[in-house]
This record gives structure tokens, sequence and C-alpha cells, in this order.
């Protein structure tokens, strides 16, 4: 789902988009029958009496395989087209929201960040361009899903996140609960969530969320699809949620997150709201703060296929070294003379991070003392904190995390408000 050049006048760029639609009506029209050219003209769907042309419906669909990553062809197009003519819908309501609301962003702040795009891709904008159109892609498909995204959350902001306060008893309650749950799991989890609004919509939801989770299982990127067919806030950054407990979780999503091995993807799963598809990136022990510590090792590689001879010389050489070290300084200088490539500086590590094994042995590392040989990547190795830090619970993190799942909720009922509320004729 496993990133320029400066942007272009406005002028400038409205001849281009201008060119760039003239040559893909050319493509078109030059490639197909007339008939299926003047297709691509009529309506998707209406939304208000706004259309939304099937044209409009064909490059958000190529968009959405390409930042996917996936393999374009008319099985892939069929699967996910559903789903991406429900996400124009949800976009147009919300332009037009905004719109009755008089808010919108300006033109530098959608090149900046269609620029930003192009960054991330280790792009130029204009290789960007050229990347889309190579793709037969209209830039102005980006540029309408971009102005769409920045939008909504500009309304968002002004809507409803001052509506949304959290004081200081609900943190301490919070950090309260974290406290009392010290030692117990936390997931480091990323979803993709397709919410069901009326028991009309059900099966439909449940096709289009099993078809997403049939791409993922065929190699498509979770983040790529994430942010490009999620409804939760998470979309923005790839579905991830983070690190959370199960109580923070749906029932039904956090029954199958226990059973999950890290790396696993499971889905589609019922829960309320909708239809999630989850992925497991990780797991840890809850902890009341972050230690982070400054970490060196002596290394004595061993091949992945070491006889048992071989372990017992790398231990037996790691044990007569041991007494040697009697700091960090000293550890260079043998790694230097004895160590394999590998050893030294692991830098600062959080203690969370590390596997369970080695965490629970270099937590009880006193600073400067080396630990017994041990199991590493690698093969065997003596490790050594030089340095220590606990960051304790950050109180301000924990504010902001309440807010944002408050304002997450308030969002999706205000667009779900919207579709209820709107005339929505789908024509396909």
């Amino acid at each position: 789902m496993r990133q320029a050049s400066r942007a272009p006048t406005m002028g400038l760029h409205s001849r281009i988009l201008a060119v760039c639609l003239l040559g893909l009506v050319f493509l078109v029209a030059g490639t197909v029958p007339e008939s299926r050219a003047q297709n691509t003209l009529r309506a998707a769907a209406v939304v208000n009496d706004e259309v939304i042309s099937v044209l409009d419906l064909v490059m958000r669909t190529r968009l959405a395989i390409l930042a996917s990553g996936l393999t374009d062809t008319p099985e892939v197009r069929g699967r996910l087209q559903e789903q991406v003519l429900r996400g124009l819908i949800d976009e147009r309501l919300q332009l037009q929201e905004a719109q009755r609301l008089d808010i919108s962003v300006t033109d530098d702040q959608l090149e900046t960040a269609i620029e930003g795009l192009a960054q991330q891709n280790q792009m130029s904008r204009d290789q960007f361009v050229g990347f889309l159109l190579q793709n037969q892609i209209l830039p102005k498909a980006l540029r309408e899903q971009v102005r769409g995204n920045l939008i909504w959350q500009a309304v968002v902001q002004r809507r409803l996140q001052p509506s949304v306060e959290v004081g200081e008893e609900e943190i301490d309650e919070f950090i309260g609960r974290i406290e009392s749950r010290s030692g117990m799991v936390q997931y480091r989890v990323s979803e993709i969530l397709l919410t069901v609004d009326s028991v009309r919509q059900e099966e439909d939801i449940r096709k289009a969320a099993a078809r997403l989770a049939e791409e993922l299982r065929g190699g498509a990127q979770f983040p790529a699809l994430a942010r490009q067919f999620s409804q939760s806030a998470t979309a923005a950054v790839g579905g991830d949620l983070g690190w959370v407990q199960k109580s923070q979780l749906p029932e039904e999503v956090a029954d199958a997150l226990v059973q999950m091995r890290p790396g696993d993807m499971y889905g589609p799963i019922r829960a309320l709201g909708g239809y999630y598809i989850v992925w497991k990136r990780d797991q840890r022990q809850i902890s009341t703060g972050e230690v982070t510590v400054d970490l060196k090792q002596l290394l004595f590689a061993l091949p992945s296929d070491a006889s048992e001879t071989q372990l017992q010389a790398a231990q037996a050489q790691a044990a007569n070294l041991r007494p040697e070290l009697d700091g960090c300084d000293k550890l260079d200088a043998l790694a230097a003379e004895h160590g394999s490539p590998g050893s030294g500086a692991l830098g600062k590590v959080r203690l969370n991070d590390l596997p369970p094994a080695l965490r629970q042995t270099v937590a009880a590392l006193p600073v400067g003392q080396p630990s017994e040989p041990v199991p590493v990547p690698g093969g065997i190795g003596l490790l050594l904190v030089c340095d220590r830090q606990s960051d304790g619970i950050d109180r301000e993190r924990i504010r902001s995390s309440l807010v944002n799942q408050r304002v997450d909720l308030l969002s999706r009922r205000y667009l779900r408000d919207l579709r209820r509320a709107a005339n929505v004729d789908i024509r396909l």
C-alpha cells in the first residue's frame, strides 16, 4: 500500500489543462467509435442537479488505480468503479455544502498541495503532469480531487472543530485508563472504512469492501487504497490509526485483531458505522511513558543456517569479551578489534519498538553495563545502554488525539446528513 520545480503561473496552467483536455478528447475520438466517445459526456450520476459525467468517472477511476499501484485492466476498473463513483458523489455534496457556506480555497493553496504531491513522488510539477498524461489521466482530475479534499477540510475546521473541547478532567481520566492497563497489548493499526447509512446500502457496501480487500490481497498498497476510498478521517494519512487499544476500536474489529499476526490484513468486517478492512502492522505492551535508549552492540555474526557448534563458539567468544566491556567507549574499541560488521552504535531506540525478548533484556540493563550474550538479528550480541530517557505522558498529544476522534465522528455524521438530504440519481 507496502516522495521541483517552481509551479507555473495560473494562466499557463490553464492553457496546459486546455491542451490536455483537447488531446484526450482527440485520443478518445480517435481510438473508439463515435458513439462511445459521445458516451463519455453523458451523466454517470446527477447530484442535486449537478452532473458527474462518465468522463469524470473514467478519469477518477484511472487516477485511483494509478495511485494504488494496480494494473489498469478492465477487470480492475470494473471492481473499483462503483466505489469511485460513490466517492465522487460525496465529493460533490461536500463542494455544494462549502459553496452554501461560502468556503473556498485559493489557487495558491491548491498549487502548493499539488506541488507537494509531485515532490512526494520525487518529480517536478511538470514531470508529474506528464506522468499523469502518459497514463491517460487529465491533470484536471487530480486537481479536482485535491480541491475537494482541501475544501472539506476547511469546512470541518470552520464548522466542527471549534465546537469540540477536551477538558483536563477528561485527559486525567484517559491517563488513568492507560496507567491501569500498563503491560497490556497495544496494536499499530491501519484501517479502511466504508460507511453504511441505510439498510438499502448494506449489500452494495459489503460488496464494495470485498472488492477492495481482493485488490489488497492481489498486491495493492494499503495506504494508497485508504487515501482513495476510506471514509474515515484517517484516509488523509493512509488509514494509519497509530497505536490503539482494543477498547478504542469497534468490538468486532478488536476481536479480529487479537487473532491476527503482525503484518496480516483482514476484512471486510461489519461493525458499528460500516465495513472495515484492517491491517495489523505491529503490537507492543502498553507503557505509561516512552523510554528511549542510546544503544550499542558488539555483534558476532552467524549465517542463517548456523550449526550448533558455530552458535556455541559465538556465545563463548561473546562471554569471554564481556568482562572487558566497561563502557560505551570501550565497546567501540572492541568492535573494531573483534566485532563483525553491524557492531557499534544502533542509535536512539524506543524500548517499545524492540522485539519482546530484546526489550526485556535492554529494559533491565543499567547504563554502561553489558548484557549477557543474547540472540540478535544476524548472530549473537552483547548489548550496552549508553543513555536512557523517559518522556512520560504527553497531555497535549492526548488532547489532540481526543479532539481528532470527536471531529472525525462529527464529520462522518455531517456527510451522512448531506447524503440523506440530497437528491442523487445514479444513471449507470
